[in-house]
C-alpha cells in the first residue's frame, strides 16, 4: 500500500527537467530516464503500478505498465497502455496500491476476439499474440464476462475503452456488460473525466 503521505505530497518536477519513466533501459529524446521497476508515486497524486508482463508465446514477454492517478473528490483513474497484462492483472496491483475507489479505467483491455485491427497479410496477429492464450486458443465470450465481472466488482463510474486492439465485438459486449458509463476513445478526441 503507498503511504497516504505519498499520494498527497507535491513531489512535482516543474523546475527540474522532466523525466520519462520507463520499464526497461531505453533512451526517450532529450528527456531523462528512469526506470520504474515496480509500483512508486511519480509525483503528487500520479503512481506508476511498475512493469507487468505478460506472454507473447513465442515472442517471449512484453512488459508494460499503467498509470494509476488520485483524483480528488472522484478516486482513482487507470490509465492503461494495450492492456496485455489484463485488466485483472493491473487492478489486482491497484488495490494493493491504494484502497480508494475506483473512479475510471481508461485505455486497452486487448480483446480481439473475432477479428483484429493488427492483420498483416491476413494473418490476425493481434488474435495470435498478446491475449496470454497460445496461438491457437482464443478468447471467448466466457473470457470477456470474466473480464467484466472483475470490472463491475471495483465499481467503476466511467470505462474508456481504446479500439487499439479491442474489435468492436468485444467493445459491444463490454458496452453490455459493464455496469459503468462505457465510451469508446477516439484520436483526437478530448475526454473529461
Amino acid at each position: 500500500m503507498i503511504p497516504e503521505e505519498l499520494w498527497n505530497s507535491d513531489l512535482s518536477r516543474a523546475n527540474v527537467e522532466k523525466i520519462c519513466h520507463l520499464p526497461a533501459h531505453a533512451t526517450c529524446g532529450h528527456m531523462k530516464t528512469e526506470l520504474a521497476t515496480s509500483p512508486k508515486i511519480l509525483s503528487g497524486g500520479i503512481a506508476t503500478t511498475g512493469p507487468l508482463a505478460r506472454s507473447l508465446f513465442f515472442f517471449g514477454y512484453t512488459e508494460e505498465q499503467a498509470l494509476v492517478i488520485r483524483v480528488k473528490d472522484h478516486g482513482l483513474v487507470v490509465i492503461t497502455g494495450c492492456g496485455h497484462p489484463s485488466i485483472e492483472t493491473i487492478l489486482s496491483l491497484v488495490r494493493k496500491m491504494s484502497n480508494e475507489p475506483l473512479y475510471a479505467i481508461v485505455g486497452g483491455l486487448h480483446f480481439p476476439m473475432k477479428t483484429g485491427r493488427g492483420d498483416m497479410g491476413g494473418i490476425r496477429l493481434q488474435r495470435l499474440i498478446g491475449t496470454g492464450k497460445p496461438p491457437w486458443g482464443n478468447i471467448t465470450i466466457k473470457d470477456l464476462h470474466r473480464t467484466a465481472e472483475r470490472i463491475n466488482r471495483e465499481n467503476p463510474k466511467r470505462v474508456l475503452l481504446s479500439g487499439h486492439d479491442t474489435d468492436d465485438y468485444a467493445l459491444e459486449g463490454f458496452n453490455r456488460c459493464l455496469e459503468a458509463e462505457v465510451e469508446t476513445l477516439h484520436a483526437g478526441q478530448v475526454y473529461v473525466l
